[in-house]
């Protein structure tokens, strides 16, 4: 199982229009659940809001393999919402992958 976890920084300075938007990329992330069958879990949450340098936005997905994360990445849905973000509304994302059972080897 392959964790993959995003943080997102939104490009909106008003407060108003980040929560508007936090909340439409959380659902247009939680609407990718079912674009294949080694989608194991996704969840999208919001920050507490205590520290302005903190990103607002965090996915947590987990995937039955690498090759399920890579289908995912490469969905036409998946696409849509990366193009949708990338058009004023998201600023920044650092990403995470790591195996929930640590293989030796991969180290």
């Amino acid at each position: 199982m392959i964790r993959h976890i995003v943080s997102f920084q939104l490009l909106a300075s008003d407060p108003a229009q980040r929560r508007a938007h936090s909340r439409e990329l959380r659902d247009r992330l939680a609407n990718l659940r079912d674009v294949d069958p080694g989608v194991a879990d996704l969840e999208v949450f919001f920050d507490l809001g205590e520290d302005e340098k903190h990103w607002p936005v965090i996915l947590v997905s987990t995937f039955s393999d690498r090759e399920a994360l890579e289908r995912y990445q490469i969905h036409p849905r998946h696409r849509k919402v990366v193009a949708w973000m990338n058009d004023g509304v998201v600023a920044e994302r650092v990403a995470v992958d790591y195996l929930l059972t640590p293989n030796i080897a991969t180290i």
